[in-house]
């Protein structure tokens, strides 16, 4: 889970960001609207990451051979950076993903081979970091200003490891002997770690030198991720299905900020960013515009279905330019987020141009606008995903259509009747062997 402080149109909003296997979710804390990310393809995600600079999630996968993929909070410029993080196919591995937002890589941890890698964020040269005496990495954390990594080490001998980032200087700071951790987290304003018992069901503290180790908070049994944010120290109770926080003393009791979220047992990752949430517009599709005639007036049809309007207001523009000329104007605003259609009056024997912009309070869209143009000489169908052409009229089309379904009832009643026929003369032929046969033997 990522929280982020962003920037959503005009005021401040909280926004988190988590995995749940096969979608990458956000949702505004303060209005507590949830939007899944229009991504597909993912299988098994659970780790997710932010970078500040250029506002894209990260999150790793580790369906078939496991990858890590990159897109914005908009789900615009997707990519995959990594592929093939582990040598052979493997059920069930763990691949925490941290980003170094200024030196622009990725690290992360490869359980199924006890590795810790890194990658620049353009996807090139990937190096591996620490492999030696490593037992089962599961969580890495990095401090991008001091340059060190930490990671935790949930093998056999539990603990808690450090080493720059180049991979030099490795050591252990914390024995994690007789408990059972699962989850790190860095807070590098108070220079402090945290990770979990799952034994003890208790959340521990340290200086992230190693010293100073104490219990924050006990009876948190089912605690899956804990992030900082502020004075506050957020986790995940799968359990409960919820997201709690405490004041970072650990004094008071815990308080619900997000419940119930579907699927909690999937969501480990749990990290703190920040950065703007802009979102444009998701553009229409299936943009088509159908022209007939009404008392001798030509009207034309347009029908399209919208895009993710990311739950705030969404309307379109209906926009028209003629052939010789660049500029277009606006013919119509229609106040509808979805498969929604408009008819307007035409011009006999004219050529017409016409696109779909999809706008919100962000501004309309730019790229992928659907458009169609075509000529009204008869009724016809146009579509904005082919090339113009001159369409079957419905009638006609549907009269086709019958046709050829009754051609194909009567074809296969044709067969059946023959078969019957063929069977009834078998049966005939086979009762008179049988009479005669009978009268022989008499």
């Amino acid at each position: 889970v990522c929280l982020k402080n962003s920037v959503y149109s005009d005021y401040e909003e909280q926004v988190m960001v988590f995995a749940n296997r096969t979608n990458i979710h956000w949702v505004n804390q303060n209005t507590r609207e949830h939007h899944v990310m229009p991504l597909e393809g993912i299988t098994e995600a659970k780790y997710v990451d932010y970078d500040p600079v250029e506002n894209m999630v990260y999150w790793s996968d580790v369906h078939h051979g496991g990858s890590i993929s990159r897109a914005t909070l908009c789900a615009e410029e997707r990519e995959t950076i990594v592929s093939d993080i582990f040598i052979q196919h493997v059920k069930a591995a763990f691949v925490s993903i941290a980003v170094d937002a200024r030196r622009r890589a990725i690290y992360w941890t490869n359980s199924a081979s006890d590795l810790i890698e890194r990658v620049n964020l353009d996807g090139s040269n990937r190096t591996v970091i620490a492999e030696h005496d490593m037992g089962s990495p599961i969580d890495v954390e990095v401090d991008s200003h001091a340059g060190f990594l930490y990671w935790l080490d949930a093998g056999i001998k539990p603990r808690i490891e450090s080493c720059s980032l180049s991979g030099k200087g490795r050591r252990v700071l914390l024995d994690l002997k007789d408990q059972y951790p699962s989850i790190l987290e860095l807070d590098v304003q108070t220079q402090a770690l945290y990770w979990n018992d799952k034994n003890t069901k208790q959340l521990f503290t340290a200086r992230m030198d190693g010293s100073s180790m104490k219990v924050l908070k006990s009876s948190i049994p089912h605690i899956t991720g804990i992030f900082i944010e502020g004075n506050y120290i957020y986790w995940i109770d799968w359990w409960n299905k919820d997201i709690e926080k405490i004041p970072i003393s650990g004094q008071e009791e815990a308080s619900v900020i997000l419940s119930p979220i579907k699927d909690m047992e999937d969501l480990i990752s749990v990290k703190v960013v920040s950065g703007v949430v802009q979102c444009p517009p998701r553009p229409a599709y299936k943009f088509k515009a159908f022209t007939y005639m009404v008392n001798g007036t030509v009207r034309a049809k347009f029908t399209w279905e919208a895009g993710y309007g990311w739950k705030i207001p969404q309307y379109f523009e209906l926009d028209r330019r003629d052939v010789d000329s660049q500029i277009w104007v606006e013919v119509h605003k229609i106040e509808a987020d979805s498969n929604r259609s408009v008819i307007i009056a035409l011009e006999h024997s004219q050529e017409y141009q016409f696109r779909l912009r999809a706008c919100n309070t962000y501004g309309c869209s730019r790229s992928n606008t659907p458009e169609v143009k075509f000529t009204t000489d008869s009724a016809s169908v146009f579509s904005s995903s082919e090339e113009h052409y001159n369409a079957i009229p419905t009638l006609l089309k549907t009269g086709i259509i019958l046709g050829g379904v009754i051609v194909s009832i009567g074809i296969l009643l044709g067969i059946w009747g023959y078969w019957r026929a063929r069977k009834r003369k078998t049966n005939r032929r086979y009762r008179a062997v049988r009479y005669s046969t009978a009268s022989y033997i008499t």
